[in-house]
């Protein structure tokens, strides 16, 4: 993502060395579930200092002091993101444009960063990001954890890529070597991607990262990214993970509310649903979200007693 493509600002903030940088990617719609995010990552790292980075599009200052309220004596650093290529992308599914924001992090990123972990934001943090900022990237670009979703040998087949088992990664939680990616435009060639084979990427952003990261990237404990088919047996869609993987692992460090299954829906269903409306109580939207999901005191109390199951199988 070149510079003349970017008509916003570019100012970057400085950082210290004791400042762990987090990125997002969002829109005025996921105000409620950013907050959220945000208050379980302050939550659970007590004594850490943060430097929320948010690329949006246009997020008005009232939502921004909303959002900011559950993570106080943070640093927040907004940057709005005016590149007509990415903002020409269209929401595919539930796939939202702002998902593509995350392409405008090399020019945004504060110049001596030299790392950043990147989070979706339907995501509850359980754990203290400390840990996974230090994970070793082993000479990668990018750590991740994989998609239990999405065959990596049927991507590899259609790419004519080598077969890489559990090689496809879900790139909702990611720690970037951010000098490797600025030094190869990695990002720019994605974005590139994307304009060019549209349709033949049906997975949107996370298919053009996977093919130009197949198998150049770090595997991370799949505790920091648990995704509903990690907890959830499906008997009618393919597994490429099952919840034997889940308990293998422990309990989770990072819920990723993957696919359609959005806790903050009326009629979506996910084990660990409890986990957002947890945080999300500490955060001013907890009205608004609770009538938009038609939630009820016994509604809620069946989420808790299920999510407490749910994490009892879990090993600790």
């Amino acid at each position: 993502m070149s510079q003349e493509s970017i008509t916003g600002t570019l100012a970057r903030p400085s950082v210290t060395s004791d400042d762990i940088i987090v990125a997002f990617g969002v829109d005025l719609a996921y105000a409620p579930h950013l907050a959220t995010t945000l208050t379980s990552i302050v939550a659970n790292a007590p004594g850490a200092h943060f430097h929320f980075m948010i690329i949006h599009d246009g997020i008005p200052d009232t939502e921004k002091r909303k959002i900011e309220a559950g993570a106080k004596g943070q640093s927040f650093h907004w940057h709005e993101i005016t590149d007509s290529r990415v903002l020409a992308f269209e929401t595919r599914d539930y796939i939202s444009r702002a998902t593509y924001y995350r392409f405008a992090i090399p020019e945004f990123a504060p110049a001596e960063a030299k790392r950043i972990i990147y989070i979706d934001s339907d995501t509850v943090v359980l754990a203290d990001l400390r840990e996974l900022w230090h994970a070793d990237l082993g000479g990668k670009p990018i750590a991740a954890v994989w998609d239990g979703g999405i065959s990596a040998t049927e991507f590899a087949d259609r790419w004519q890529l080598p077969q890489v088992e559990l090689g496809y990664f879900n790139a909702g939680i990611m720690v970037l070597d951010l000098e490797q990616i600025r030094a190869g435009g990695l990002f720019d060639q994605a974005v590139s991607h994307l304009q060019t084979r549209w349709n033949e990427f049906p997975w949107g952003d996370q298919d053009a990262l996977n093919l130009l990261f197949w198998d150049n990237w770090t595997r991370l404990d799949p505790a920091w990214n648990c995704q509903r088919r990690m907890l959830v047996h499906l008997t009618n869609a393919p597994e490429y993970s099952t919840p034997e993987h889940m308990r293998a692992t422990g309990r989770p460090k990072i819920v990723h509310y993957t696919e359609a299954y959005k806790p903050w829906l009326p009629k979506a269903w996910h084990p660990l649903t409890w986990l957002y409306f947890r945080y999300l109580k500490r955060t001013p939207y907890w009205k608004s979200v609770n009538q938009n999901a038609e939630t009820t005191p016994v509604k809620l109390l069946r989420h808790f007693i299920r999510t407490q199951l749910t994490l009892s199988r879990l090993k600790s």
